[in-house]
């Protein structure tokens, strides 16, 4: 889905107001602490410090990925979660990408691409992970990924992940490892 300014977000399609999203994020938040709370209660203090770091890693994570100068990515990242999908999405960025180093527009058509073929393909009842490894690689943002779950009719996901990459003109690998999991290397 695609506007003239660029790609659609989640929270635009589905008409979100600032309060919505706010509400997303509060909810979000209260989730994380509580089970701090919970761990304390057990006294179980080397899990609940876990749980703080889980949510402190996660704060850096979203801090990093809102500088980095591309709101829509940002925003698609952020949100994708808050919503009903097959997969669970999980990202990190290395602390030295640098904010610019990549087009905001053509990183969401990708990625909004990429997650709409995997709905497409996942097999459904099983527990399915995205995860995305955005990096800075010869002053280009790369973006290493790892999909940890069963798909129906592989190959030709294979091939869809190829061809649209190619479309989009962007370096790109796919492959399999020994596992089953898919690997997959963008650079933008």
């Amino acid at each position: 889905m695609e506007r003239a300014g660029g790609v659609i977000s989640q929270v635009e399609n589905e008409k979100w107001t600032l309060l919505k999203t706010l509400r997303h994020a509060r909810h979000d938040w209260m989730n994380d602490i509580q089970i701090v709370k919970g761990y304390l209660s057990l006294n179980n203090i080397d899990a609940a410090a876990r749980a703080a770091d889980h949510i402190i890693l996660k704060a850096v994570q979203e801090s990093r990925l809102c500088n980095l100068g591309m709101p829509g990515m940002a925003e698609l990242f952020m949100t994708f979660n808050w919503s009903q999908h097959l997969f669970r999405l999980e990202y990190e960025l290395d602390e030295s990408v640098a904010a610019g180093t990549a087009d905001d527009q053509k990183a969401c058509r990708f990625f909004n691409r990429l997650f709409s073929l995997l709905e497409q393909h996942v097999k459904e009842f099983n527990e399915h992970e995205l995860f995305v490894h955005l990096s800075e690689k010869q002053g280009s943002l790369a973006a290493e990924m790892e999909w940890m779950g069963e798909v129906a009719n592989r190959p030709l996901l294979l091939k869809k992940i190829k061809e649209f990459a190619h479309s989009l003109e962007l370096k790109s690998a796919v492959w399999e490892t020994d596992s089953g999991d898919i690997l997959m290397e963008v650079t933008f």
